[in-house]
């Protein structure tokens, strides 16, 4: 499967950190990636993803999977990043009607 990289920032997006704590970058927990999108390095989501599974007595067992993280584009439009392991997706409310 061949890669492309697609550049977001044409279409008018960019992450945003919802929270900014001053000075450096290890306080914030953001670091920069150098393309413009910061890589979120121990930040808590805003919501969590999780899969069901079972233990060896039959119980459910919630485990962590990914979560995601509301950002706001410089448009003012709010929409969140959700990411699975090593996938990161986009996620943006349907307002059209």
């Amino acid at each position: 499967m061949k890669e492309t990289e697609v550049k977001l920032d044409d279409a008018g997006f960019e992450e945003i950190p919802s929270e900014e704590k001053g000075g450096s970058e290890a306080v914030s927990g953001v670091q920069s990636t150098g393309g413009g999108m910061p890589a979120t390095v121990n930040n808590r989501p805003d919501l969590r993803v999780v899969q069901t599974d079972r233990d060896k007595n039959g119980n459910v067992v919630y485990k962590n999977v990914g979560g995601m993280w509301k950002n706001i584009s410089k448009n003012g439009k709010e929409f969140y990043t959700l990411r699975i392991g090593e996938l990161k997706l986009l996620v943006f409310p349907n307002d059209r009607k």
